[in-house]
């Protein structure tokens, strides 16, 4: 059953982290957005965002890493009606802001992850080269200083905080998000 109403109604961003062994007052931020539109079932529009983040976390967890900084996983509710989840949460711990590294978000569906568009920020341009590096053979290769819009890093750019959002292959994502045609078929794995 669906209704339409004239009052707003709470939503909710979901998140869990892994305390920093070293400096846990220190965070990482990598998100996803688990709204999507009613039209199908939002499977890359963003399941498989939010899927790949709860991945992350649970390996980390079983392999008991200990990482120097906390990570902290968000998924982001309402950024189908303009990124209100991650503006949100910056806007509730922006007295933190300044002991974010960075936010990296999964946002393109399921395609293999090419690269990552550093949006401008040319002073992470090494560091990045460096931390991806070790996936170049897989074809990890496009690290530019591209500035690329539309999901929930740019709150936290905005704030200040690195922010980006990795290039991937784009698959069938043009023709499925925001289509009834966004279902579950539509994943690759």
């Amino acid at each position: 059953q669906s209704s339409m109403g004239d009052k707003p109604v709470d939503a909710y961003n979901t998140v869990a982290e892994i305390p920093g062994s070293e400096k846990p007052d220190e965070v990482v931020v990598l998100g996803a957005h688990l709204d999507s539109w009613d039209l199908g079932q939002g499977t890359t529009d963003n399941g498989t965002g939010s899927m790949t983040v709860l991945e992350v976390a649970r390996i980390l967890k079983a392999i008991d890493a200990k990482p120097k900084r906390t990570i902290r996983f968000v998924l982001f509710s309402g950024e189908e009606q303009g990124l209100l989840g991650s503006r949100a949460y910056v806007d509730a711990h922006k007295d933190e802001m300044a002991k974010v590294s960075g936010c990296l978000v999964m946002d393109i569906g399921s395609g293999k992850l090419r690269g990552i568009a550093l949006q401008r920020n040319e002073a992470v341009k090494l560091i990045m080269d460096s931390l991806l590096a070790p996936f170049r053979s897989m074809g990890v290769i496009d690290i530019n200083l591209r500035n690329q819009g539309g999901t929930d890093h740019l709150s936290f750019d905005r704030a200040g905080v690195p922010g980006f959002s990795f290039i991937q292959d784009p698959l069938e994502y043009g023709k499925t998000h925001h289509t009834q045609t966004d279902t579950f078929d539509h994943a690759s794995e």
